[in-house]
């Protein structure tokens, strides 16, 4: 949750409800959008100087708004392009498969309809994502890299840690991989939905 924080206060100063609408909107299937995790993980990078806090007047509320330090963004390019950590993406909730064999047959097949049946409603709403993405690339590029150049503190990070010599082909590279993020999102709902139906096809035959 830190890094992803980070990540985020790359491209500008945000609230802590700025962060979490993005992430509800575009991150929901790799991290959780709890407020209490998202306090606890700025908590812990305001501790280590990563990122600053501004409290600014909106609507008649006062707000906290973060953004990145110098420090922040040294940490971060070290941090940027690191191999995955396999051991980190394991998910906790697939223990309720291993163990589903313990349920009665009714509940098996139940678990397995309600499963699928959520797949296939999250492969349809990525599919929608991706058809606007498809669509409004280009232009979101050229907005990106126009509201980028407004900011020469942003400019400058964005360059130091990406190594390119021009802006354009560093937002041209954050566009691609999340439209690579998105497209691995598919492909593995895709192959989800294929493995749980032949386990559904196999507990309906078993079970008649």
């Amino acid at each position: 949750m830190e890094n992803i924080i980070l990540s985020l206060l790359f491209f500008k100063a945000m609230t802590i409800y700025e962060m979490r609408t993005y992430i509800q909107q575009n991150l929901s299937t790799v991290c959780s959008d709890s407020l209490g995790s998202m306090q606890t993980a700025i908590k812990k990078l305001l501790e280590k100087g990563y990122i600053s806090v501004t409290r600014i007047e909106e609507n008649n509320t006062l707000k906290k708004q973060y953004s990145i330090t110098s420090e922040g963004v040294k940490y971060y390019k070290d941090w940027a392009g690191t191999p995955i950590d396999i051991q980190k993406m394991k998910n906790m909730e697939l223990g309720k498969f291993f163990f589903l064999g313990i349920a009665p047959g009714e509940k098996r097949v139940d678990f397995l309809r309600t499963f699928i049946d959520d797949l296939e409603g999250e492969y349809e709403k990525l599919l929608v994502i991706k058809d606007c993405v498809d669509k409004t690339r280009k232009t979101a590029i050229e907005r990106n890299t126009k509201r980028i150049k407004d900011d020469s503190d942003l400019v400058s990070n964005l360059l130091e840690v990406s190594g390119e010599k021009k802006i354009e082909q560093v937002v041209t590279n954050i566009d691609n991989y999340q439209l690579y993020m998105l497209e691995y999102g598919l492909e593995r709902i895709k192959a989800d939905l294929n493995f749980y139906k032949k386990i559904l096809k196999r507990e309906l035959k078993e079970n008649k």
